[in-house]
């Protein structure tokens, strides 16, 4: 049997992900940089939305011509007008007037409020009475409230999501810096897998891993190629990592990670131009056979064969060195709710659990109940909605205890 190195903790391994460079940068047109990371802080190139407007359908006003005003003691303005919405009032307000305003408008010269078409009443004559006070700056939004020019807006490595598409919109950004998309390659690895369109035989299973884990890379935006299986041979798998680092930034083998007699994902990847290994066997659980190696600035990265373990180990590894090659600057929060654990779970202390638990809706809060079942079996996953964690100093998690579950997307 080749032995494990020895076994390195989660946050060691991630500091060797955190020393990858991130992807160089490029521009793509607005509409297609969803999903992607800014390469460089953006800033806001003029005032937004540039000029005060009312953000109520009402009457323009100065404040200290309304103040005081009520339902017994209205103030008594002079309407001289109605501002164009889309345009430029051509006139100003002098003491004692007023405009009609829609929601959007833009306050003539001389307004400084707006009081809101509900506390108006026709007097005749061109007059309107208002029974509102207003203090300055009420129901408008002004020139440089929604962002000020030079004002950093989307710092680098930010996500772009929909509100920040939106506000690139409201400047008239076309294209947008963003990291290039990670090229990943993923290989499958064993004698007993088949296909997706085979038909297994007995001692046979379909490949599931590849395409999990390319459903997986994709969802944060990665470039996924599969390039399918490869047989317990040594020579084949060198032969098609050494491809797949002429074009991709990652290589996952799936299978292969252990340290058994068929298995050889850790000589290939010190046997490539410039393979250096970094970790062989991670103190988690489930996904204890994990291999990380780089090649220059290319990963190399050894999965379990376990359906469960591979996908663990893709959450806890796999994920962030995207997020880092894709341009994240810092660690983001991911989306958890906290729960009730419903049930003792024990662990192993010196390593990281990963706890697959089914949530369901109880009178005080989340009720996490464990999902248990071995490292080869999908379904436990297909059934789980979050993982809760039990760190590397402690032996289990109590019934009743306060946990966070980090929700399965």
């Amino acid at each position: 049997m080749k032995p494990f190195l020895t076994l390195q903790s989660v946050d060691g391994i991630l500091e060797y992900i955190n020393d990858f460079p991130a992807l160089a940068a490029e521009s793509v047109p607005l509409d297609a940089a969803a999903g992607r990371r800014i390469a460089e802080a953006w800033r806001a190139p003029a005032d937004l939305p540039g000029f005060d407007r009312s953000t109520v359908d009402g009457y323009a006003v100065r404040a200290r011509d309304v103040f005081g005003a009520q339902e017994g003691s209205p103030a008594l303005l002079e309407c001289v007008g109605e501002c164009p919405m889309g345009g430029v009032p051509d006139f100003s307000l002098a003491e004692g007037q007023t405009a009609r305003i829609l929601t959007g408008g833009m306050l003539p010269e001389g307004a400084d409020c707006v009081v809101m078409v509900e506390y108006s009443r026709q007097a005749g004559g061109g007059l309107v009475e208002l029974i509102r006070t207003q203090a300055p700056g009420d129901n408008v939004l002004m020139h440089d409230e929604d962002a000020a020019q030079g004002e950093e807006l989307i710092p680098a490595g930010r996500l772009l999501r929909s509100q920040e598409t939106g506000l690139l919109a409201a400047f008239g950004e076309r294209e947008v810096r963003v990291h290039r998309a990670a090229r990943v390659a993923i290989i499958s690895t064993g004698d007993e897998l088949v296909p997706l369109e085979g038909t297994p035989a007995p001692g046979q299973v379909r490949d599931v891993n590849s395409h999990s884990l390319a459903a997986l890379c994709r969802g944060v935006g990665a470039d996924v190629r599969m390039v399918g299986l490869v047989r317990d041979d040594p020579a084949r798998l060198r032969a098609e990592v050494e491809d797949a680092l002429g074009s991709a930034d990652v290589v996952v083998v799936s299978g292969g990670s252990s340290a058994g007699m068929r298995d050889h994902t850790v000589d290939v990847f010190t046997s490539v131009e410039g393979g250096t290994l970094l970790a062989h066997g991670a103190a988690i659980s489930p996904g204890k056979p994990f291999i990380l190696a780089r090649a220059g600035d290319r990963c190399l990265m050894g999965l379990p064969g376990h359906v469960t373990s591979a996908l663990i180990c893709a959450r806890v590894f796999l994920l962030p060195l995207l997020h880092r090659l894709q341009g994240r600057k810092e660690e983001e929060i991911a989306p958890a709710v906290p729960a009730v654990l419903s049930r003792a779970v024990a662990s192993a202390q010196g390593r990281r659990d990963f706890i697959r638990v089914r949530l369901t809706k109880g009178p005080e809060g989340y009720v996490a109940e464990p999902v248990m079942g071995l490292s080869g079996l999908i379904s436990g996953l297909v059934a789980a909605d979050a993982l809760v964690l039990c760190p590397e100093n402690r032996e289990g998690l109590y019934a009743g205890e306060r946990v966070l579950a980090e929700l399965l997307d």
